[in-house]
């Protein structure tokens, strides 16, 4: 019966026994799982695991145990936080072990509370910021409020001529003081100038020598001169590499780079840093260049129109036409004769469309102002 009982005894801890550490009593894990309950002790104090242990009322015992012990050690050994130790004490009014000894406020130290911030008199008595704080308080003084300084035309001339925490520091002055009174004069910040920020002179070493060169020579990293030389639009340095020719630069942008690369004896990556360079905005192939031949007819025809007769998307005639600063043309509106009256509902409104030459969206509503049915099937006119 008692190896029934403890059937998993010694075994290893499985990952969903582990889970349960700390979450369940020891003794019911230990009756769930087939182990010892010194055995389900041992692994979770070995794994630094609390038992949690829900709220309970203070027994004599542990009341005996307050002031005699530490507090941290007093919630170690009764499985207690340490506040609610502390709270016990307190309410019971039983001195810590080793009371913290306090100095007491005198006559004058008091006077001088509210006559200064409680930075500056904590940092005179020797105390903290919150004890100035809270003594105060529990005298009923008010917090000394610090006169407003007027800005002289001396300190004015110091704004954007370096950081606001920099001229807040000369001028005896909060940084959020001199930013606001910035702003308020409409004076622009200083522009903040990085310790390792490039220089003209080192801009002008890229590209003509290789990027590790100028890395030794700048004391950068062979990276940073490669990104920065990239976004630049500045080609590699090739000791082989050949100057580029006025015609050659004529033929950027004309058509593709690759094939570009190909008729020029050059690198697609070459011819692409060039074309950069060069602000020259890249070749769409499927993008037809407008004539002024069909900018004329933009001002004759409505924009469906255009579209179906220069063979283009409606977006684009209407792009171009708002480029153009052209107005919107609306379309000729033909009327129904008695005869296209006749034939309506007598086929399908797609095949009725196709017929005379209109939308459909168009023929359906002339159906329907008629008061003409749908017509599934084709039937003959009367």
């Amino acid at each position: 019966m008692r190896q029934l009982r403890y059937r998993r005894r010694g075994l290893p801890w499985t990952l969903a026994e582990l889970k349960q550490l700390g979450k369940t009593p020891d003794s019911v894990l230990a009756r769930r799982t087939g182990r010892m309950i010194k055995e389900v002790v041992a692994e979770r104090e070995r794994r630094r695991i609390g038992l949690r242990t829900p709220t309970r009322r203070w027994t004599m015992r542990e009341s005996r145990m307050l002031g005699r012990y530490f507090d941290t050690e007093v919630a170690r050994r009764l499985r207690r936080s340490e506040s609610e130790v502390r709270r016990q004490r307190i309410r019971l009014g039983i001195p810590a072990l080793r009371p913290q000894r306090r100095r007491k406020w005198t006559r004058t130290e008091e006077k001088l509370l509210g006559s200064a911030s409680d930075g500056e008199l904590a940092r005179r008595l020797g105390r903290s910021v919150g004890s100035v704080r809270a003594h105060r308080l529990e005298l009923g003084l008010r917090k000394r409020h610090n006169t407003f300084r007027f800005w002289l035309p001396e300190e004015e001339k110091w704004l954007g001529t370096a950081q606001d925490k920099i001229i807040a520091a000369k001028l005896g002055r909060t940084p959020w003081a001199v930013t606001q009174h910035r702003l308020l004069a409409g004076i622009p910040p200083k522009p903040r100038v990085y310790a390792h920020a490039w220089t003209a002179e080192q801009k002008s070493l890229l590209g003509k020598m290789p990027d590790a060169q100028v890395a030794r020579r700048t004391g950068r990293s062979e990276i940073a001169v490669k990104m920065r030389r990239q976004m630049l639009g500045i080609p590699k340095f090739d000791h082989r590499s050949r100057p580029y020719r006025p015609y050659e630069d004529q033929l950027m942008g004309t058509e593709p780079d690759a094939e570009l690369a190909r008729r020029l004896g050059r690198t697609f990556f070459a011819v692409q840093a060039r074309r950069i360079a060069l602000r020259i905005p890249k070749l769409n192939g499927q993008r037809r260049a407008w004539t002024p031949e069909q900018d004329a007819l933009l001002e004759k025809w409505p924009d469906e129109e255009a579209a179906r007769r220069l063979k283009r998307t409606l977006v684009a005639v209407k792009v171009r036409r708002f480029k153009l600063g052209l107005p919107a043309i609306a379309p000729k509106r033909r009327n129904w004769t008695p005869a296209e009256d006749r034939l309506v509902g007598t086929a399908p409104d797609a095949e009725m469309a196709r017929r005379l030459g209109r939308s459909v969206a168009v023929v359906s509503q002339r159906r329907r102002k008629l008061g003409i049915g749908v017509a599934l099937t084709r039937r003959p006119a009367v």
